[in-house]
């Protein structure tokens, strides 16, 4: 008699004898599978079925196996896309503001429909004219021209003023946002490359007397 593992098909031999000692239970000698051999039992010996002829088929619920190299192509786009990542979220802002990827910067979210941060660079907006003069009713006026000379159009700076007393110390400073010296009726928001913006704002009189005035850009 004959039984057949069913695990790694390998053909055992039986005797009565087994039967009676393990209960119709054994252990194969080639994959330490335990199995009934009362299920398998034939008076013949099977034929042996070639792995060639007839390969093993996978189950549904068994995990396909993926070949080495289909590993290291995912783990390598995947570690692409985490580098690329970092990279906008680390220094994504001072790329966009670099005016040599601008342009590279601005030609890709127009494809990818990415809104890009505002450019800003104080140092492309040029200062043409300033003054800071007293008026009749003893107010003063202060008036500065700007020009973006950017190659992007850029938010309108804000302006810090600030007041000297005769001995050249500051006493006091405001800042103005540019909706505090934009026209109502402008709604612009952004400066376009070569525009120039005058601004004009009456400051009232402080108590202490005015001998200066600086003002910058921030």
């Amino acid at each position: 008699m004959f039984t057949v593992c069913p695990d790694c098909q390998t053909t055992h031999a039986l005797t009565l004898e087994q039967l009676r000692s393990d209960r119709g239970v054994m252990r194969c000698n080639n994959c330490s599978s335990l199995f009934d051999v009362l299920e398998f039992i034939s008076e013949s010996k099977p034929v042996a079925v070639s792995k060639e002829e007839k390969p093993p088929q996978p189950l549904p619920w068994e995990p396909v196996k993926i070949a080495g190299h289909a590993y290291w192509q995912a783990g390598l786009i995947l570690g692409l896309f985490l580098l690329i990542a970092q990279i906008v979220y680390f220094e994504g802002y001072a790329l966009s503001q670099n005016p040599a990827f601008r342009p590279h910067l601005e030609k890709i979210c127009e494809r990818l429909n990415c809104p890009l941060p505002v450019y800003k660079n104080l140092d492309d907006f040029n200062v043409l004219q300033g003054s800071f003069v007293l008026l009749p009713d003893r107010n003063y006026a202060f008036r500065a021209v700007i020009t973006n000379q950017a190659d992007f159009p850029q938010a309108y700076p804000t302006i810090k003023l600030t007041l000297l007393d005769y001995n050249e110390k500051p006493f006091a400073h405001r800042v103005f946002y540019p909706q505090d010296y934009l026209p109502e009726a402008n709604g612009a928001t952004l400066m376009i490359p070569d525009k120039t913006t005058e601004i004009s704002l009456t400051i009232a009189a402080p108590a202490t007397k005015v001998g200066g005035y600086t003002f910058k850009l921030i």
